[in-house]
């Protein structure tokens, strides 16, 4: 078809009538300018491969002389100055005339993500917008969002209009004028099978694929229709739009677009103007270009604005039908976001045209995040208010020396302007150019979201105050976009098992610091901005004392730098990561010196790497001041130990040089476990508070379910699948306590202790509990006697001085977040336990595990399903009522905060409804039919001094790609990249082992309360088939400590009396709805009665529900009457003070407005809200069933017909199966047929049934003897090894390995001691007995033989040494007697020393009185000497021998 003429007709056309001599002439200039006309636009579409990159777009200044053909000003001679190109001869489609009005719907071959959805289509209208629903055109004005529309009655279409309002193409033949709505999609090559992912030579010029060698029509696969392209010039399109966007939106440069849908509405007119408003040149001309990338995880439009000539839908501009408007809508009440929320901009939309959000770039056009909940990019004109500022990276490490990128105001180069973060110093900013700013982020000593303030330093009257943004900060451990140096854990051995580590980054994350950001040639796409030299810097940390302030902080310091590395700039490199090595036993640059290295570098236990540009001027004895770079995580730093030191000097690598290196470093972490061990023995005895206050639970299913005060560790933990921790190798699962230990004032020795005095503090300290397979604890003294091999799996957790998340205010000695955790519990850990030989004992000697003796279990309740509940005091029932209810209330004491939960109750949709009927059978209102069972889709959750947090479930068709909504004052938060984020007061961590987030832990702090929320039980939603995506439902898990006094068997007897005794708040709620009554037996299941019963459903109601939500006429009490205590407020549609500035955020009608709201006939007559009993279960049930096996039912035609429309309006789907599947679970019986799911029915009876087994353990009180104290484990074992060894009833049996033989006691048993005098004092204890230990064979045979063989030689001197002393002893008696006279020799008698003659004759006889054997003296005298000259006795028989057989 011809194109027709629009050159621009001569002044006078009569002229060429009057002149016929000018006849010729004018007719062959019009030829050949047709001609001419023709030629360009064939060649339009193709573009010079060779051509320039900066030369390549449309968005060129123009030259004072340009030609004008149709629009714009500029060189491009058939577009405006900022369109892309366009029209037939580019491949676009003119939307039909007929569709014009209701709009074209095109396919779109793949799915681009906008507003939280995900569509493969969309529908054009002439009305300016590219619509993903039916829209509601009735009317001169065509409404959307909350604000202007009445959803669900009718349309809220999701929408990109970039000029809403009535528009038409003109049906006049115009002579030159050309008008139309044109449209095309733009794909990458590299989606339909091309090898590499870059068609973009690094010179520039495409590079052609053969496969594209073939017609247009078969060039992309599975597409039909020739509005797609999938080309080399397609390729270098997309390549074009990324460049626009890396120069107008922070963080762009991230983005790889892969599709582009191009729509352009040229020359529409106001829908109701006529001719002279088109002579009058009241026409417009605007553009959108909307791009994604593969994954459907990002999306960006650029909207273009050429002119826009009228401001409204009606004769003249005088608005009687309201304003066209520009403007994102996510659809079904989620939010709508203007292009331009200025004033201007509301008084005439027109003005679009001449501002723009890139004004280095081009007038007119502005840019969009949209993937989500659309972000302004470029910059804004706004002034007054709030402006939520785009910023790349928002989440920034704490250790600072960073850059950031910021869309704020459209900026001036020659104004000075600053970032103030909240509570902290500001950062210095250069403007990159007028749409982004470039900030340097100080080193900022937190963790957690801090807020943004970008403003310029002109005059206070004059700054502008509007923008406001912001950064979360994060310890270097949990830091997602740290420095990558391999597996972090090859880094902690010794010796390490590589010499060579990996060191990956992305070059595009530096920029040249020479380069003169002022520059206006300068652009950020420019690759001569990217080339650098880096160099990779070792950084020590040290918790040191600091002379001139006379503290302990920490401190950094630069030790060496390992090498430089040079920053690749190439093209393959945007999105491609730079992989270089580093040698561990290599320094480039030391500073440190000799003395420095032998002695204080061995006082930095560990550091971390730095990748930083390289400043020429680096002074070898000064350590370098750090530019922006990246930092990895904690690493040893033995490796430096054996490095160019004075005291271990080597000069060649060899086997045994790595023998030495070893046993250096075994040394020196020998010494450095020494002084641990004396530096942490001076400290605080920090055991007493973490074992008093945050004692281990006793098994794991209490740590599991004690949701306020323990966590999965997020290390260490299988329920996250991360286990790579190595300092708890062996445990199957690790918690940590969620929040600092809190201690508490325990009174002084002269004060008696009272509990109303008992007022709780935050400390820095932290608790590790590590559980074996069956789920008992580990304990740290079992350890040296389990482990029998260096790696051993069993290493307890452990309590920890400087708690891993940090403490506020994160600033001085052990409260640094991650660092201070390392340098005194981690770091130690391999220094002692690791590195040095046998010394790990003296490790757990300062970090003993918990022994779980004062461990008291929480009392936890659950909200699941359609309405089952089961209270934290043991109550069991289904409720089921819309509105928002008073969850937990908690009112606040000297003790304890004010805690306030509120969940929102919505009638969950009727599934069966069809919506393919909308538009013949159905309207829009009815697309959304309630069912009669209500379901939990949000949770508003605020305590005193935390912020405010709503989790929701998205809506449907939203839940594609995150399944929730995480909202923290006012603000959308995203844990794609950071699984654990920390708010004022509150810990909130996302479990990511399924896609969407829709496990979420909520957790505040100082009142220990934590709760586990889950969409659609956690489902594994890409396995269901039948489901596209989830149901769209939450469950929630609440557990509350017993420093509130709830007993979790329900007895609630002496409540009363003892909240008065012992000053505790009184804790009502739905989770706990009845304070003042005892619940049922402990045991008792849920039954028939327990459904809807109206014994506690209109109590409920009155007490709990919050006025003016729900269904009118159900709540029967007066405001003020019965629930007077708590406070009333709606939390889902209200602010705190500190949230009201961001109240104008999209996201905020995401937390307004319910996702499953109805129309308002659903609400009254025969559709209102009807709750079932048990027994109306039953009852339709066994009707169902009887509907579908009795024969005798629906025998004639009208009973049939009847019994079909019951069956089908009333019954579920195969009831028979309903009652065979849940026989008597009440839950899924219930759930099973009001949601008609099978998958909802069997997914809570198996729930119901987990949660009441593991409540049943949760709440059992187990009683604890503690570890037994092993202090001497070598060659000891256990048995059994990995055992429980600390509950009652537990018996301990130790032995030694066969070489050695065991000594000691070695048989203990934990058993109850009672105090008979008083049976009500009892405690628990280990029998007592003498420590075990183990001693050699070898030693024991030898000590053995040699024990016999001294005994031989000590008997046989003993008796020497009793011969030798009675022999002495009858020596000196003889001396003592000097008158002694030797014996006749005739006598036989021995010696007497004196002469008797009483007794001896002078003549001698044959007996004498002293030979009788009766005679005393006889022994006597055989005691004296020996005379000295003795004759020879001769043996006879003589009688004088019976004496010595007569007793003295």
């Amino acid at each position: 078809m011809r194109r027709p003429l629009v050159a621009t007709p001569p002044n006078n056309l009569r002229e060429i009538h009057d002149s016929f001599r000018y006849h010729k002439s004018i007719c062959l200039s019009f030829k050949l300018f047709f001609i001419f006309i023709i030629v360009v636009s064939f060649n339009t579409g193709q573009i010079n491969a060779q051509i320039n990159l900066q030369q390549a777009g449309p968005n060129l200044p123009a030259p004072q002389d340009a030609g004008v053909l149709y629009t714009g000003t500029g060189t491009n001679a058939f577009y405006g100055v900022n369109l892309v190109p366009f029209g037939p001869e580019n491949g676009d489609l003119e939307v039909a005339p007929g569709f014009l009005t209701s709009g074209q719907t095109i396919d779109l071959h793949m799915f681009f993500p906008f507003y939280g959805g995900w569509y493969n289509y969309t529908t054009i209208s002439v009305n300016g917008y590219m619509a993903f629903a039916t829209v509601l055109d009735q009317g001169p004005t065509i409404n959307v969002g909350p604000d202007s529309t009445d959803w669900p009655r009718v349309q809220d279409p999701a929408m990109i209009a970039p000029y809403l309002c009535k528009q038409q193409i003109t049906q006049d033949a115009i002579p030159g004028l050309r008008t139309g709505v044109f449209f095309r999609l733009v794909l990458r090559q590299s989606l339909f099978g091309r090898g590499s992912n870059l068609n973009i030579n690094p010179e520039g010029s495409i590079q052609p694929s053969g496969f594209f060698g073939q017609a247009t029509s078969q060039a992309c696969p599975g597409t039909p229709g020739s509005y797609v392209r999938c080309d080399a010039n397609s390729d270098y399109f997309l390549e074009e739009m990324m460049r626009w966007l890396q120069e107008g939106v922070a963080g762009a440069n991230m983005f790889r677009a892969d599709a582009a849908v191009i729509v352009t509405w040229y020359n529409t007119a106001s829908a109701v103007s006529g001719r002279s408003d088109l002579d009058d040149g009241q026409l417009a001309t605007y553009q959108v270009i909307w791009l994604s990338d593969q994954a459907a995880r990002l999306s960006y439009a650029i909207i273009n604005y050429d002119k826009l000539g009228f401001d409204a839908a009606d004769f003249r501009m005088n608005s009687r039908s309201g304003r066209c408007r520009a403007l994102f809508n996510g659809g079904n009440h989620t939010g709508l976001v203007d292009v331009d929320p200025t004033q201007l901009y509301k008084n005439s939309p027109k003005i679009l045209a001449s501002r723009s959000g890139v004004p280095s770039q081009v007038r007119g056009r502005y840019m969009f995040r949209v993937d989500d909940v659309v972000r302004p990019g470029g910059c804004s004109n706004k002034t007054g208010g709030t402006y939520p500022m785009l910023i790349y990276p928002n989440i920034v490490n704490m250790l600072g020396e960073m850059t950031i990128d910021i869309n704020a105001m459209c900026l001036d180069r020659t104004k000075t302007y600053i970032l103030m973060i909240e509570q902290r110093e500001t950062a210095s900013c250069v403007v990159l150019n007028p749409s982004i700013a470039r900030c340097n982020i100080p080193r900022i000593y937190d963790w957690g979201t801090k807020t943004l303030f970008f403003q310029p330093q002109t005059g206070k009257a004059m700054d502008d105050k509007a923008y406001v943004g912001y950064v979360y900060f994060v310890p270097p451990t949990l830091d997602p976009m740290r420095l990558d140096i391999g597996n972090i854990y090859n880094w902690f051995k010794n010796p390490l098992p590589y010499t060579v580590m990996p060191l990956v980054w992305y070059p595009r994350n530096f920029t040249n610091p020479d380069l003169n950001p002022i520059d206006t040639n300068m652009r950020i796409y420019d690759d001569s901005l990217y080339a650098v030299q880096l160099g990779l810097y070792v950084i020590g940390y040290k918790e040191g004392k600091d002379d001139s302030l006379k503290k302990f902080r920490p401190q950094y310091r630069t030790l060496a730098r390992l090498a430089t590395y040079s920053n690749r700039n190439q093209l393959e490199y945007r999105f491609r990561a730079q992989e270089e090595t580093i040698n561990l036993y290599q320094v480039e640059q030391w500073y440190l010196n000799d003395w420095e290295r032998m002695h204080d570098l061995y006082t930095y236990r560990f550091g971390f790497l730095k990748l930083a540009p390289l400043r020429g001027n680096d002074n070898p004895t000064q350590p370098p001041t750090m530019l922006s770079g990246l930092v990895s995580a904690p690493i040893s730093l033995h490796f430096l130990w054996t490095t160019n030191n004075p005291e271990f000097q080597t000069t060649s690598y060899s086997a045994a040089d790595q023998d030495a290196r070893t046993e250096f470093v075994v040394k020196k972490a020998t010494e450095m476990c020494h002084d641990w061990y004396d530096e942490d023995g001076a400290l605080f005895n920090f055991i007493r508070d973490t074992e008093t206050n945050a004692s281990c639970p006793c098994v794991e299913a209490q740590a599991k379910m004690d949701l306020g005060r323990f966590m999965p560790h997020p290390r260490c933990s299988q329920e996250f699948r991360d286990i790579t921790c190595p300092e708890v190798i062996g445990a199957e699962n690790c918690y940590m306590s969620a929040q600092n230990v809190y201690g508490s004032y325990a009174g002084k020795h002269d004060r008696e202790f009272n509990i109303n005095n008992q007022h709780r503090f935050a400390t820095h300290y932290g608790q590790v509990c590590c559980y074996s397979k069956d789920g008992y604890l580990q304990q740290t003294t079992y350890q040296p006697v389990i482990k029998v091999i260096e790696n051993f799996f069993y290493n307890p957790g452990f309590p920890m001085r400087a708690y891993e998340f940090g403490s506020t205010p994160y600033l001085g000695q052990f409260e640094v977040p991650g660092l201070s955790a390392f340098h005194h519990d981690y770091m130690p850990y391999f220094l002692c336990c690791k590195y040095a030989k046998n010394r790990c004992q003296m490790f757990y000697w300062r970090r003993p595990s918990s022994s779980c003796q004062q461990y008291q279990p929480p009392a936890v309740g659950y909200g699941m399903g359609g309405g089952t509940w089961g209270t934290i005091d043991n109550q069991k029932f289904i409720f089921n009522e819309p509105g928002v209810y008073t969850l937990l209330y908690i009112p606040q004491t000297e003790n304890n905060p004010e805690v306030r939960i509120q969940v929102r109750l919505e009638r969950y949709p009727n599934r069966k409804v069809d919506f393919s009927l909308l538009g013949h059978y159905m309207t829009q209102a009815d697309l959304v039919q309630p069912s009669n069972i209500t379901v939990i889709t949000g949770i508003a959750i605020e305590a005193t001094g935390t912020d405010r947090v709503v989790v929701t479930a998205r809506g449907d068709t939203r839940r594609f790609r995150y399944r929730t909504n995480i909202i923290v004052g006012n603000l959308l938060r995203y844990f794609d990249t950071m699984r654990l984020q920390r708010f004022n007061g509150v810990l909130i961590y996302v479990n990511n082992v399924q896609r969407g987030q829709p496990e979420i832990y909520v957790v505040l702090e100082e009142a220990e309360i934590g709760f586990k929320i889950r969409e659609s039980y956690a489902l594994d939603i890409d396995r269901l088939s039948m489901f596209q995506e989830s149901m769209g439902l939450l469950d929630i898990e609440i557990g509350v400590p017993p420093r509130y006094g709830v007993r979790p068997d329900g007895d609630n007897t002496r409540d009363q009396d003892i909240r008065q005794r012992y000053n505790l708040p009184r804790v009502a709620g739905l989770i706990r709805p009845f304070p003042d009554q005892s619940a049922g037996a402990l045991y008792e299941g849920l039954t028939l009665n327990d459904v809807n019963a109206e014994g506690f459903r209109q109590q409920i109601i009155n007490n709990y529900r919050v006025i003016g939500t729900g269904n009118q006429g159900t709540q029967q009490n007066a405001p003020g009457v019965l629930n007077n205590y708590m406070p009333n407020d709606n939390m889902f549609v209200t602010s705190t003070d500190a949230d009201k500035a961001f109240e104008v955020f999209p996201e905020v009608a995401m937390k307004n407005s319910p996702i499953y709201k109805s129309a308002p006939k659903y609400e009254n007559g025969v559709y209102r809200f009807d709750y079932k009993t048990g027994v109306d279960i039953v009852q339709l049930l066994q009707t169902c069933r009887d509907l579908q096996q009795n024969p005798n039912i629906a025998l004639q035609p009208l009973q049939s017909q009847l019994t079909l429309q019951i069956g089908r309006e009333l019954c579920p789907d195969n009831p028979a199966q309903i009652i065979a599947e849940c026989g008597d679970s009440v839950p899924c019986m219930y759930d099973y047929t009001l949601f008609n799911s099978e998958t909802l029915g069997l997914e809570i009876q198996n729930l119901w049934n987990q949660y009441n087994l593991d409540r049943t353990q949760v709440m059992r009180q187990y009683n604890s003897c503690g570890a037994i104290n092993v202090e001497y484990p070598e060659f000891l074992t256990k048995t059994p090894a990995f055992a429980s060894g600390y509950l009652q009833g537990d018996v301990v049996r130790f032995g030694c390995f066969q070489t050695h033989w065991i000594h000691g006691d070695y048989e203990y048993k934990c058993n109850i001691v009672v105090d008979y005098n008083d049976p009500t004092r009892y405690r628990f204890e280990w029998n007592k007995g003498n420590q075990p230990w183990c001693r050699a064979r070898e030693i024991e045979n030898f000590l053995k033989w040699l024990t016999a063989i001294a005994s031989t030689i000590g008997i046989i001197l003993v008796i020497v040494l009793i011969f030798l002393s009675c022999w002495c002893i009858k020596q000196r008696r003889r001396q003592n007697r000097g008158d002694l006279k030797p014996i006749r020799p005739g006598s036989v008698s021995p010696t007497y020393g004196r002469r008797n003659d009483a007794y001896e004759p002078e003549k001698g006889d044959a007996f004498s009185p002293s030979s009788r054997a009766s005679s005393p003296m006889n022994d006597l005298r055989s005691r004296g000497p020996p005379p000295q000259q003795q004759q020879p006795i001769a043996a006879t028989q003589n009688s004088s021998f019976m004496g010595l057989n007569t007793s003295v």
